[in-house]
């Protein structure tokens, strides 16, 4: 069994055509640090920034892909979106929610938020838009 960076870059070497020769030789990545990643069921080390960009450039892949499969091969819980516009979705949408929570917050540590619903008198309702 695999760490999870070393199944996804077998899986890009065999749509590739490439064998581990052909990886060391692009990804400029040493044969021990390939024996590393292929043979382990886990990674115990972090990779090198090194090994991540060169593996990133060699198969043509963000370094996102790599620091994500390098994360969940150390045996960290990663969320690998599929997406990438979901997880920009996703995240756009967590910061407007905490930024809505903080105002809140704010607002009712001063008193300065609406409480009732009659004190929506000049808010804007959306009718513009309707």
């Amino acid at each position: 069994m695999t760490n999870s960076l070393g199944s996804y870059v077998h899986e890009q070497m065999g749509l590739l055509g490439w064998s581990r020769e052909v990886l060391v030789e692009r990804s400029g990545l040493d044969r021990c640090e390939l024996e590393v990643l292929f043979e382990s069921p886990v990674l115990m080390g972090w990779p090198t920034p090194e090994a991540m960009l060169g593996l990133a450039r060699a198969l043509n892949v963000s370094v996102r892909e790599i620091v994500m499969h390098a994360a969940h091969g150390c045996g960290l819980h990663v969320e690998v979106e599929a997406d990438p516009q979901v997880a920009m979705h996703r995240v756009a949408n967590e910061d407007l929610m905490r930024e809505v929570r903080r105002r809140l917050v704010l607002g009712a540590a001063t008193g300065g938020y609406l409480a009732t619903p009659g004190s929506y008198s000049g808010a804007d309702t959306g009718a513009q838009f309707g």
